[in-house]
């Protein structure tokens, strides 16, 4: 209930509310010994952390989530869901590091995540696709642009499979640092419009304008 509640303040921006909730409902499923709803709270903190680019914070709840997911037994509830549990934090934490601009070590944990990904039967499109962005984002950043290409045109491939117009926006925002900006930064403002994302489509004129 207090992971909950804690999504819905993250609904209304009260962040520091969500965090008190998470927080106690991490101690709430630590006393109780309920290893798979702990290592959730702790996961959710992360991505709380990752949401107000406090990266170490985030970096290290990721890290303490799969500590804890460690101690899950095959037999204990929620054994099934580790893999692609697993999987996940594996993507959050190469997104935390990227945010230190560790580019390097970001680099060598998604590469990581998605081998976990690929593993996963049945396949996670969606997820690897979301990966595959974050590979992107961090090659971008860290210089190399041709290998962010490559994987910026996966990801945009994936997003429009599945339908995903955000992300599909997203990659392509990102895919317009890597050259053609003109013709991905179009795109990605008209999915913007659609979706009545104000400060996308604000972000995504500044470099059209820029761009000429």
């Amino acid at each position: 209930m207090r992971s909950q509640l804690a999504f819905a303040y993250m609904g209304l921006d009260r962040l520091a509310d969500a965090e008190r909730e998470l927080t106690a409902a991490a101690a709430a499923d630590r006393a109780a010994g309920h290893h798979r709803g702990h290592a959730s709270a702790v996961e959710s903190l992360g991505l709380l952390c990752l949401r107000q680019w406090r990266y170490e914070d985030a970096e290290q709840r990721f890290r303490q989530a799969r500590t804890i997911w460690d101690e899950v037994g095959p037999d204990d509830d929620g054994a099934e869901d580790a893999p692609r549990a697993l999987a996940l934090l594996e993507h959050h934490l190469g997104r935390a590091l990227t945010g230190q601009s560790r580019f390097p070590e970001a680099i060598g944990q998604l590469r990581h995540a998605l081998t976990r990904f690929h593993a996963l039967e049945p396949r996670d499109s969606y997820n690897e696709g979301r990966v595959r962005m974050s590979l992107g984002e961090s090659l971008l950043a860290g210089g190399d642009v041709a290998g962010a290409r490559e994987f910026l045109d996966d990801s945009i491939a994936v997003m429009e499979g599945e339908g995903a117009t955000l992300q599909l926006a997203d990659a392509l925002e990102l895919r317009a640092g890597c050259g053609d900006a003109a013709a991905f930064l179009g795109r990605a403002r008209e999915l913007y419009e659609a979706l009545g994302d104000a400060a996308g489509v604000t972000r995504v004129e500044v470099r059209l304008r820029g761009a000429g």
